[in-house]
């Protein structure tokens, strides 16, 4: 059993990004966004399991790899079959498209799970579920609501009732609400390039 499990999502195929590879392998900086996320997760987990659907190739030596639930597709689908790798006491899940969230605020999410069954960030207003903090209970939750015919993971998170960090508490975590940046156009690409210049991830 796994104390804190990591999960990285990291399916995505790049076509938004307008990217020849997937996203996962997509450079900023000199390092792909796999490489960055698992050394986010590494950095407050015990284990951590990549997941991606069965045909994407993804170099990540060492990490145990999950493929998507069989028919299905999608962050949900990803999050369900990382949340079933195997037992753990405490679970974040991280999305590979989110390269500047801190450890220290996955951190900050996961020691205000309590008993609730999910940890949601909130920037903007709008929830991230994909850097996020989740209990063993959410799994069977999300499943539920997968095979319920549910594709969009917000919608399946917001059914755990989960407690949300927004506006003040959410600045006060190191990072902020800037540290939760999804990366998703070539407009992003270019901002994220801007914004991390030479740095290499700590």
């Amino acid at each position: 059993m796994a104390g804190d499990l990591g999960v990285l999502v990291a399916g995505g195929r790049g076509r938004r990004l307008g990217a020849a590879t997937p996203k996962a392998l997509v450079r900023l900086a000199g390092v792909t966004l796999l490489e960055r996320a698992l050394a986010i997760l590494s950095a407050v987990c015990d284990e951590v399991v990549v997941v991606a659907p069965a045909g994407l190739a993804l170099p990540a030596p060492g990490v145990r790899r999950v493929n998507d639930p069989p028919g299905a597709a999608g962050p949900l689908a990803g999050v369900v079959a990382g949340l079933g790798a195997r037992a753990f006491a405490r679970a974040i899940v991280l999305g590979v498209d989110l390269p500047f969230v801190p450890a220290a605020a996955l951190a900050a999410l996961r020691e205000r799970l309590g008993a609730r069954a999910a940890v949601v960030p909130a920037p903007a207003g709008v929830l991230q579920p994909l850097a996020a903090a989740y209990a063993p209970r959410a799994h069977a939750a999300l499943a539920a609501a997968l095979a319920r015919g549910e594709r969009a993971l917000t919608a399946a998170v917001r059914g755990l009732d989960p407690r949300i960090v927004a506006g003040a508490e959410l600045e006060a975590i190191p990072g902020g609400a800037a540290g939760f940046f999804n990366l998703n156009t070539p407009a992003d690409r270019d901002a994220a390039e801007r914004r991390f210049g030479p740095r290499e991830i700590a």
